[in-house]
């Protein structure tokens, strides 16, 4: 049996690990700071629609405290802008065998699934780890309290869609053990061939983090999010990239991800918003709106509403305001976003 090493305890992370442990898989979850004393003192308290549980997953606070066995799974899942600095952390680690010999490093001989939002982790883990998955992530959570994390979704907890990123991940076969695992914790979990094309559809809907981090939750950002998809997909078609549409209906798992409300829970917004909320002083949205940019900039085309906005957020998760640029008032960014927007647009033609 597997024994899974999630790596960022965060709103994914901590759901991922309370769920493996309360279905009784072995889980270690990797965190820091008052959020890893509020675990380890007091379990992973997790809030759903359907229920609340408390979980007790091993927690540790670095790398240097677990040792690696070769029946291990890392699952990153930080932020896209920390993948990074955790790849280097783990990949030379030794690996030992059952009777404690040592076989290698984990990016040499442990599977790595990333959970995380985005598409930039996927090219940089080969770089240190062989047998790399990528994931997509339908799970709406949110995590502000130590110790605490909270689900939206019903049914089932949350979906993935996972597929390998290697050839080494191509060619094993612990990707459905894996998803025995996760299905048994309440996850839905969806081997697929080709995650690219789901990654790509997955960073369309991510759009939306920035818009809700900038106006906060519960805002309506449905014109602005179409105008920053459709400038997405423009991209796109410039970049000859391929996208799947609601890949939770094509793949038959649609009724289990039913959004529904969380007693006690008033404001739910997404994973860039909350960085902003806990003050951590960076955001995820270079690698998301920015990812837009990016793929503008390289082939000639133009994404103006996802630059500005990936600005935007950089700028707040600085604690600035850009010299006055970005309002105070909600309303009143919502207003400078769509003054800004309508000038795009004009400039289109």
């Amino acid at each position: 049996m597997s024994r899974y090493i999630v790596i960022g305890a965060g709103a994914i992370g901590g759901t991922i690990g309370a769920a493996l442990a309360d279905s009784g898989t072995e889980a270690v979850l990797v965190a820091r700071g008052a959020n890893a004393d509020a675990v380890e003192t007091s379990g992973v308290r997790l809030r759903t629609p359907d229920r609340t549980i408390t979980a007790h997953p091993t927690v540790v606070r670095k790398p240097a405290e677990v040792a690696l066995g070769t029946h291990d799974v890392l699952i990153l899942a930080t932020k896209t802008h920390q993948a990074l600095s955790a790849l280097q952390d783990w990949a030379d680690l030794p690996v030992h065998d059952d009777s404690e010999n040592p076989v290698g490093t984990a990016g040499e001989h442990l599977p790595l699934v990333l959970m995380l939002n985005g598409v930039e982790a996927a090219r940089i883990a080969p770089r240190w780890f062989a047998e790399v998955y990528s994931t997509t992530i339908w799970l709406p959570a949110l995590h502000i309290e130590p110790g605490e994390v909270v689900v939206r979704m019903r049914p089932a907890l949350g979906g993935f869609f996972v597929g390998p990123v290697t050839a080494a991940a191509r060619s094993g076969s612990v990707l459905e053990s894996i998803a025995t695992d996760f299905r048994a914790a309440g996850f839905e979990f969806v081997p697929v061939e080709d995650i690219s094309v789901h990654a790509w559809a997955k960073l369309l809907s991510n759009l939306a983090n920035g818009l809700d981090a900038i106006l906060g939750p519960g805002a309506d950002i449905g014109d602005l999010a179409r105008a920053m998809r459709t400038e997405a997909k423009t991209v796109y078609a410039a970049a000859g990239i391929e996208h799947l549409s609601n890949g939770p209906a094509k793949h038959g798992i649609a009724d289990r991800l039913q959004m529904s409300s969380v007693p006690g829970v008033e404001s739910f917004g997404s994973s860039s918003w909350q960085s902003l909320a806990r003050g951590t002083g960076s955001i995820e949205t270079d690698y998301l709106t920015g990812e837009i940019v990016a793929i503008a900039r390289t082939v000639g085309a133009e994404a103006p509403r996802c630059a500005l906005v990936t600005r935007w957020c950089r700028a707040l998760a600085a604690d600035s305001d850009l010299g006055g640029v970005i309002p105070a008032d909600a309303e009143e960014r919502r207003a400078a976003l769509e003054r800004a927007f309508a000038e795009f647009a004009a400039a289109d033609g």
